[in-house]
């Protein structure tokens, strides 16, 4: 069975890092959603750090073709059906199910790492776009984030602790989901 290991999380969760992790400790290859968007902006000449350019795009796309926004963002990544993939950003639970229907014949399954708004807003301090957490925090595009994904999830992660401990919990998990 191949994995479409998929991470959800509000901003400063911890998404890029750990996924960016537990693909390393699976030796698997990984892309994110913020990461196929920056290229966008790149390419059209804008900022790749302007959070709301980001937000704003990755909504549009949304709204305009998820699908092929999904396929675009698998594609980037160099992903064929029944590969092993992490990927993270995931903010809506329709881009996870059509991730589900596109990855198919690998398995998608969704991470959700939660951590207090205290503890996110200390974590985004270092960022170059640090003043802008709350407004982004309400952005349109983060209201799934709150309730629909971590339902919609098959793990919750506790984010707030040690970030090795963050890395293995989600590695228990993904084998949980692994056949025997």
């Amino acid at each position: 069975m191949s994995l479409l290991l998929c991470f959800s999380g509000q901003i400063g969760s911890g998404k890029s890092s750990v996924s960016t992790a537990v693909a390393a400790a699976l030796g698997w290859r990984r892309t994110g959603f913020g990461d196929y968007l920056r290229g966008e902006i790149v390419r059209s000449g804008g900022d790749p750090n302007d959070r709301k350019a980001l937000q704003d795009l990755g909504q549009q796309r949304v709204d305009t073709d998820a699908v092929a926004f999904c396929r675009d963002v698998l594609a980037a990544a160099g992903f064929t059906p029944g590969d092993d993939l992490v990927i993270d950003g995931i903010r809506h639970v329709a881009i996870f199910e059509m991730l589900a229907e596109v990855g198919k014949p690998s398995e998608a399954r969704l991470l959700f790492l939660g951590a207090p708004e205290i503890t996110r807003n200390v974590r985004v301090q270092s960022r170059t776009d640090a003043q802008d957490f709350a407004r982004a925090s309400m952005h349109r595009v983060e209201i799934e984030l709150q309730d629909a994904l971590p339902q919609r999830a098959g793990a919750v992660i506790d984010a707030d602790q040690p970030f090795d401990k963050v890395v293995a919990e989600c590695l228990r998990a993904m084998r949980g989901w692994l056949p025997r």
